[in-house]
């Protein structure tokens, strides 16, 4: 039999404070704040009404507090953490007990818990299928007190003040990471800080991280420092935490081998403080002499589930947010239902990503002849599994700019403008009217668009060059793409973004246009020790000693260049937590989006579009990165590069087709 129903009463922060301190921050050790204060007094006062002091109130109280803590939500106990923590208690609530859901139908949380999905209700995949572009991405910023992140509304296109966001753009970097390390058994703090080389090859053994301003009066010490690797004014290296920077001096440094590494990168140096020397050495306001250093590495990556685990299983996508509330709030991810979705996701055999190769250059007629022939392919195997009962399942069709050959910019005659921009149009329509001839692919595939720098609106400014263009680079206007708005169905036609993310269910996938690997090359940093290691090597080849059987069977594993400079593309990567690892004079990034380029946790899968270089698969720590080169292969202008992705495997089968 139900109880009497509970009328609400109008309770005040002050009535709430004794006993939300007494079993809050009194017994479980957590803040609570002003404002979490007041969401925890409507919500009794709603709940509980007149019977508020009863030992419910006080049950709930612990739940919430328990609750709090198993999220690792952090000391300080804010109004949205706490909405989103007693929405998810009253959710069980809900599904415990019938008399609860009876008794108050009125309040605003068990309206909330009403409108959410029993656990009996089935999964619509569809739900879980989402394009996240940078403008629509959630912000999320790392809180270094809270250790955890703090969300801040979704950017959006307008222009916005980018003096603040200038100074967070590196503290960002350096703090997600130093983060990390702190999860890093090897980085783990000990009751010594002595910190030495296994081997010097560059694997490092357990160690300290010491700060730079830390160093100061310890002459001749050994230490660990991590930091920003940049250049002073003297054009020396110098490395920069959150306390201080330091000229470094690398002429006897060992690099971790299987990385590159180039300024705007954070890395880890070992080596001596020396108090002389340096070229900053009259300058009172910096740290003066050298730090000698002896090794540098790369921070390690971290596994996604791990990353995951550590933040609370934040929704970092997006796919669960709560449209009804129009503040930012910190929405995780129920882990129960994270596991439903990796099941569901293998169930669909026939979902397809298919990526085509960079630079697909619509004004030549050569590139709409291979995409004639790619959609009649894909046209007759979606017969093919009509014909066979299986049913059209879902197929996406990725294709990355360039679109045309040539920049499209602003000229001084106004009619050559005029006649590029009809052009580039023009090259649009007539790529419809080729799709308009394959029906089932028209309805039954959806078309993702990535610009590159030859497309509008940023070419008219960069003229081309990676260099002037700014990331995220916005969509293709519409204007350009009507007769294809018009062909496909609604949804159909996506405007994407550089670069651009697709929620798949439980995966995040990634994609990202970009000519990294001369990028990579080009900035790396030759040590000395690298120079002596490459001139023995020649001299062996010269004097024939590389022949010998002594150096031919080693312990070394012997890899062709191509896979070793891959390698140490993707763990450079991954090891930075960023598409773009450089300092802003390479190439400018908006730091109002310093959250889209941030790869932390870890997707699920990266798709580079690196037309410069070959096609490649790499796997690291979990993480598949790809590339898929040139549309039309560099090496064979009759050659067409496309690679299908399936997300129920998660694995990419790459292929090829002649025209």
């Amino acid at each position: 039999m139900a109880g009497p129903t509970l009328l609400p009463v109008r309770l005040q922060p002050s009535n709430i404070r004794p006993i939300a301190y007494r079993i809050i921050s009194k017994k479980h050790g957590l803040i609570i704040q002003s404002d979490a204060l007041v969401v925890l007094t409507d919500t009794i006062s709603l709940r509980f009404g007149a019977a508020w002091r009863d030992a419910k109130t006080q049950q709930f109280l612990e739940d919430v507090a328990k609750a709090w803590k198993q999220q690792d939500r952090g000391l300080f106990v804010d109004g949205p953490g706490l909405t989103q923590v007693i929405r998810e208690l009253t959710k069980d609530l809900v599904t415990r007990s019938d008399s609860l859901k009876a008794a108050r139908l009125d309040t605003l949380v068990d309206e909330d818990a009403e409108n959410l999905p029993t656990p009996k209700e089935e999964l619509d995949w569809r739900d879980f299928f989402h394009w996240v572009s940078p403008d629509k991405q959630p912000s999320f910023v790392f809180d270094k007190q809270r250790k955890q992140f703090t969300a801040r509304p979704a950017v959006g296109r307008k222009l916005r003040e980018s003096a603040k966001a200038n100074l967070e753009y590196f503290n960002q970097r350096y703090y997600v990471i130093m983060d990390r390390l702190s999860r890093d058994e090897n980085f783990k703090k000990t009751s010594s800080s002595i910190a030495v080389m296994s081997t010097l090859n560059g694997l490092l053994s357990s160690y300290e991280i010491t700060l730079v301003k830390n160093v100061l009066g310890r002459d001749g010490g050994r230490f660990v420092l991590f930091g920003l690797l940049s250049e002073n004014s003297n054009g020396n290296y110098i490395l920069e935490d959150c306390s201080d920077y330091i000229e470094l001096n690398m002429t006897k440094a060992h690099k971790a081998e299987g990385s590159f590494y180039a300024p705007g990168m954070f890395i880890i140096v070992e080596g001596i403080y020396s108090a002389s020397g340096g070229s900053m050495s009259n300058d009172a306001n910096v740290i003066s002499g050298y730090f000698y250093v002896s090794n540098v590495g790369h921070p390690p990556a971290e596994r996604r589930d791990q990353s995951l685990d550590a933040y609370g299983h934040l929704d970092f996508m997006g796919m669960h947010k709560d449209f009804n509330c129009k503040a930012p709030a910190l929405v995780k991810i129920d882990r129960s239902l994270q596991k439903k979705l990796s099941t569901l996701e293998k169930t669909f055999l026939g979902h397809k990503v298919l990526i085509l190769g960079g630079n697909t250059f619509l004004d030549d007629p050569k590139f709409q002849a291979g995409l004639d022939k790619f959609f009649a392919r894909l046209q007759t195997h979606l017969e093919e599994d009509q014909d066979n009962g299986d049913g059209l399942e879902q197929k996406v069709v990725v294709m990355s700019g360039s679109f045309v050959s040539h920049p499209l910019c602003s000229d001084q005659r106004a009619v050559s403008q005029t006649s590029s921009s009809e052009e580039y149009k023009s090259n649009f329509d007539t790529f419809a009217a080729t799709l308009s001839k394959y029906p089932l692919v028209v309805q039954h595939c959806k078309l993702l668009l990535i610009p590159g720098v030859n497309d509008p609106s940023q070419s008219t400014f960069s003229l081309g060059r990676s260099s002037s263009s700014i990331l995220p680079q916005p969509p293709i206007p519409n204007v350009f793409v009507t007769r294809l708005q018009r062909l496909l169905p609604k949804g159909h036609l996506i405007l994407g973004w550089n670069p651009m993310r697709i929620n798949y269910v439980s995966q995040e996938i990634v994609f990202f246009r970009d000519d990294l690997m001369n990028k990579f090359k080009r900035n790396d940093i030759v040590f000395e020790h690298d120079s002596k290691q490459g001139v023995l090597q020649l001299q062996m080849h010269l004097n024939g000693e590389d022949k010998k059987v002594e150096n031919i069977v080693s312990g070394e594993v012997h890899l062709p260049p191509k896979i070793r400079q891959v390698r140490k593309l993707v763990k450079t990567l991954l090891d930075q937590g960023n598409l773009l690892p450089f300092l802003k004079s390479l190439r400018v990034v908006d730091p109002n989006y310093q959250h889209v380029m941030r790869i932390e946790p870890l997707p699920t899968t990266i798709v580079l579009i690196d037309s410069k270089f070959e096609s490649f698969e790499v796997t690291y720590n979990g993480c598949k990165v790809s590339n898929l080169g040139s549309l039309v292969s560099n090496n064979n202008s009759r050659k067409f590069n496309y690679a299908e992705y399936s997300p129920r495997t998660k694995k990419y089968t790459y292929k090829e087709l002649y025209f």
